[in-house]
């Protein structure tokens, strides 16, 4: 009998526990963000705040990595990408709902020196540090840039291309002197606050995001209206980007 109340007790516990934690990822505050939006929302986050709301947690990162996270059931209730291309994945897949454009991002080539930075075959000569092409939208584009000008497999094989987690990583790496420059979003270039920039003569990326299906609380809906709010667009535009005018 003692037997049949002990394991009476540790199932209804393990049921609670279930309730529970199913209950907390419900009203997740937490928010998956591309690294090169990352400074911008965090701006936005202390004008939220301002407004009566309850700025969210961000955890930055590759947009493809973060994507891998929320497949997996990490407790995310935004996700914000640096492409369209990763939020339409997960969009596809059930696990995001409003699926929205953010705003655009032009691609840049960074150093933390006083000249502005070389463009096309003098890159040759640099050791260029890049997000992860495979899960960072802006490392794809650099990779794509290289290629267009016919330096990433010789520069790959000479060891003059260095990876990154994400465009973060890659002006840090760049910033402390494990590259001579690195391509990245312009708003981390921004974000640097010294050194010089050249955008390349490459299509900006398309941000996008949406909530996470299922695990959004009503605040961070709130955020997520709010960050593509008309009154937002001068903060997206003081970090480097177009704001998307249709939602």
């Amino acid at each position: 009998m003692r037997k049949n109340s002990v394991l009476f007790l540790v199932i209804t516990l393990a049921i609670v526990f279930t309730a529970i934690t199913g209950a907390l990822a419900l009203e997740s505050d937490n928010v998956a963000v591309a690294a090169s939006i990352y400074p911008c929302v965090a701006e936005m986050a202390k004008r939220f705040e301002e407004a009566g709301g309850k700025a969210p947690q961000f955890v930055p990162g590759a947009s493809g990595n973060l994507a891998a996270q929320i497949q997996s059931g990490a407790p995310f209730g935004l996700y914000l990408s640096a492409n369209v291309a990763w939020a339409k994945k997960l969009s596809e897949q059930g696990f995001l709902e409003e699926l929205r454009p953010l705003a655009s991002s032009p691609i840049v080539i960074w150093w933390n020196r006083e000249e502005t930075p070389p463009l096309g075959e003098r890159l040759e000569d640099l050791t260029i540090c890049i997000a992860d092409p495979v899960a960072a939208p802006f490392g794809k584009a650099g990779k794509e840039y290289l290629d267009s000008i016919g330096l990433y497999d010789s520069m790959m094989k000479e060891k003059k291309i260095v990876i990154a987690g994400s465009v973060l990583k890659a002006a840090l790496a760049t910033d402390n002197g494990g590259s001579d420059a690195s391509i990245l979003s312009l708003s981390i270039a921004l974000k640097m606050g010294k050194g010089q920039y050249q955008i390349l003569p490459m299509p900006p990326l398309k941000n996008s995001g949406g909530l996470v299906k299922g695990n959004y609380s009503k605040n961070c809906e709130s955020f997520w209206n709010f960050i593509r709010s008309p009154k937002m667009h001068i903060s997206w535009e003081n970090w480097g980007f177009k704001p998307t005018t249709n939602d």
